[in-house]
C-alpha cells in the first residue's frame, strides 16, 4: 500500500483551506504565459489564498499537454512556489497515466493533485472506479503526496459516492486526504461534509460557500478566488456571508464559466491575456465580457 512521504508539508493539512483554482493566462499564440501566471499565483498568495490548484476545470486543465502542464509546474517551483501551496490537476483515463502524472508533479513541487475519474465510460460503478483510483495511488509511488479527489458529474457524468470517498480514505489513510466537491448538489455535499471522517471537504461551488462552512466544511478550492480572494478567504475563515458572492455565481453560471472567469480576471488587471480560452472553447463575445463585468463591479468594487 502506498504511503504518505516525510516530504508532505500541504497547505491542505491546515485546518481550513484558502484555495483557487487557478486560470491559465495565454499569450497571442495561446500559448501559457509562464511570468503572467507566475505574477498572479504570487499576488493571490499576498491577499489570502493559500492552496493553488493549476490546470483544474478553470484552469482548462484538459486543454493542454502533458509536457505544458510539467513544464509550468517547474516554472512554479523555479519562481519559489512552495510545494504547500502549490497543486495539479489530472484528467487521465488510464489508471497508471494518472499515477505517472502525479508522480512528476509530486517530484516537481507539488504537495498535492486534483484527481479527476475517469470520464469515457459511462456507468461505472463503485467497484471499477475502487479499482481505478487504487491502481492510480499505486502507481504514484512512494513518494505520494495529498491527493484530493475531484467530484464534478456535470463535466465527467460520474459521481463519487459518499460510500466510496470513505473506502478510498480508508483504504489509503493520510494519501487520500480530502475532496473537491464541485457536485452543486447541496443534499450529497452536506451527506459527505456529515461522514468525511478524517477527509477535508472542499466546496467548489461557490454559491454554496458559506452554507458549507457553517455545516463544516474544510473550505474552498475556487475559480472566484482568482478575482475575489479576499471574499473567499472572509466566507472560510470570518464566516462572512457575503450574498453578493451568490448573486456573482448566478451571473457567472448564464455563461460558459471558464471563458467567463477569465473575461473577469482580464478586466480587473485589465490584460487581454486572460481573456484568451484554448479551442474547442471560445472567448465571450465584446458584449458578453461588458455586461458580465458590469455586474461584477455592481457587485464587488475594484
Amino acid at each position: 500500500m502506498t504511503t504518505m512521504s516525510s516530504k508532505d508539508a500541504l497547505g491542505i493539512n491546515k485546518k481550513l483551506i484558502t484555495g483557487a483554482a487557478v486560470s491559465t493566462p495565454l499569450n497571442s499564440d495561446f500559448l501559457i504565459d509562464h511570468s503572467l501566471l507566475i505574477s498572479h499565483v504570487k499576488n493571490l498568495l499576498s491577499r489570502g489564498i493559500d492552496v493553488l490548484t493549476l490546470f483544474g476545470t478553470t484552469g482548462e486543465g484538459v486543454s493542454f499537454s502533458i509536457d505544458e502542464r510539467n513544464d509550468l509546474i517547474k516554472s512554479c517551483k523555479k519562481a519559489g512556489i512552495l510545494s504547500k501551496n502549490l497543486g495539479s490537476g489530472i484528467f487521465a483515463l488510464h489508471a497508471k497515466d494518472a499515477g505517472k502524472e502525479a508522480r512528476f508533479a509530486f517530484s516537481n513541487g507539488c504537495g498535492h493533485v486534483l484527481l479527476t475519474p475517469p470520464s469515457f465510460y459511462k456507468g461505472i460503478d463503485d467497484e471499477g472506479l475502487y479499482r481505478w483510483y487504487s491502481e492510480a495511488i499505486e502507481a504514484m509511488g512512494s513518494s505520494v503526496g495529498n491527493i484530493i479527489l475531484y467530484n464534478i458529474p456535470a463535466l465527467t457524468h460520474v459521481e463519487l459516492s459518499v460510500k466510496l470517498v470513505l473506502k478510498l480514505s480508508s483504504a489509503f489513510p493520510g494519501v487520500v486526504t480530502g475532496v473537491k466537491d464541485s457536485s452543486g448538489n447541496w443534499t450529497y455535499s452536506e451527506q459527505l461534509i456529515k461522514e468525511r471522517g478524517v477527509l477535508k471537504i472542499l466546496i467548489g461551488h461557490e454559491g454554496y460557500l458559506h452554507r458549507g462552512m457553517l455545516a463544516g466544511a474544510s473550505g474552498a478550492i475556487a475559480g472566484t478566488a482568482n478575482i475575489i480572494p479576499e471574499i473567499i478567504e472572509a466566507i472560510v475563515n470570518k464566516g462572512s456571508e457575503e450574498p453578493n458572492l451568490i448573486a456573482l455565481i448566478d451571473e457567472l453560471l448564464r455563461y460558459p464559466i471558464i471563458a467567463g472567469v477569465k473575461a473577469m480576471i482580464a478586466h480587473r488587471q485589465n490584460n487581454q491575456s486572460w481573456s484568451r480560452v484554448r479551442a474547442p472553447l471560445i472567448s465571450l463575445t465584446s458584449e458578453k465580457f461588458t455586461v458580465l463585468n458590469k455586474r461584477l463591479d455592481s457587485l464587488f468594487f475594484a
